[in-house]
């Protein structure tokens, strides 16, 4: 992973990390317990893992987060506001975007609100709307850090359908979330967490104009498989590639990468 790797912000304070050279491609990343970069160590590595066969493709990857400070109350339309507004300021036109789980909930808004801000859309683990059990896991995740607490080994049953996984997957996330603890001040986490809980753009995917990719896991219990299936089959000329054996984490699969690489790379 010997790439150059830079930090930076773009104009309406979203902070990102730069990786590679070449051609754009803006990650919106999953759901954070901040609104930072990954820090220099462990979880930098991981995001430069994550990016590094797009960066062996020939792409200029900018691993991008929510701007800290977000007001508790923002709307979605606001945050797709301020991203596309952040795109158009930093590049010469449309760009391919790909989001997973809560980002990818901004990239589809983006696409809705402002199609002229994105060339192509991948959306990984995200459908029209949060499922059932995302939102439940979300009520969980806010409650916890209110008191101080991670909360992250309540996300099991978000992750996988899969009852003996979800048993395994307990004690993992728990050490995660000791590892990984809440920060002092919640606000930002609750902001972007209030805000997704009323994402629903159903009624609106038929104005997505971006040639668009659907990804999911078939263990994935944050959204039922219909809601997948419903998102792809709204969006005009939109491709849907379900993994049976994964769960919400699809993006370290050989098959995601060949399967996004391919999506990017087709004239």
């Amino acid at each position: 992973m010997d790439f150059p790797t830079r930090q930076g912000t773009f104009s309406t304070g979203l902070p990102h990390l730069a990786f590679g050279s070449g051609k754009p491609l803006v990650y919106l990343s999953g759901f954070t317990m901040t609104h930072t970069v990954p820090p220099p160590g462990p979880q930098r590595r991981r995001a430069a893992r994550l990016v590094a066969p797009f960066v062996a493709a020939g792409y200029e990857v900018f691993w991008t987060n929510r701007r800290p400070g977000m007001p508790v109350g923002t709307t979605m339309g606001e945050l797709a506001d301020e991203h596309a507004e952040a795109l158009r300021t930093r590049f010469s036109g449309p760009v391919p975007v790909l989001g997973h789980g809560t980002g990818g909930s901004i990239a589809l808004q983006v696409a809705v609100d402002h199609p002229e801000a994105v060339d192509r859309l991948v959306l990984a683990s995200t459908a029209y709307a949060l499922g059932s059990a995302g939102s439940r896991f979300h009520r969980d995740l806010l409650a916890a850090a209110e008191r101080g607490r991670s909360g992250m080994h309540r996300a099991a049953p978000a992750i996988t359908r899969n009852p003996v996984l979800q048993r395994l997957l307990v004690a993992p996330l728990w050490l995660a979330g000791r590892l990984d603890p809440p920060p002092p001040n919640p606000s930002d986490m609750k902001a972007m967490l209030l805000a997704e809980d009323s994402f629903d753009v159903r009624d609106r995917l038929a104005e997505v104009t971006a040639p668009t990719l659907v990804l999911c896991g078939g263990r994935d219990h944050m959204c039922p498989p219909e809601m997948f299936d419903e998102t792809a089959a709204g969006i005009p000329g939109a491709r849907l590639v379900r993994y049976p054996r994964r769960g919400h984490n699809i993006l370290a699969a050989p098959e995601f990468v060949h399967d996004v690489r391919a999506f990017l790379d087709t004239p």
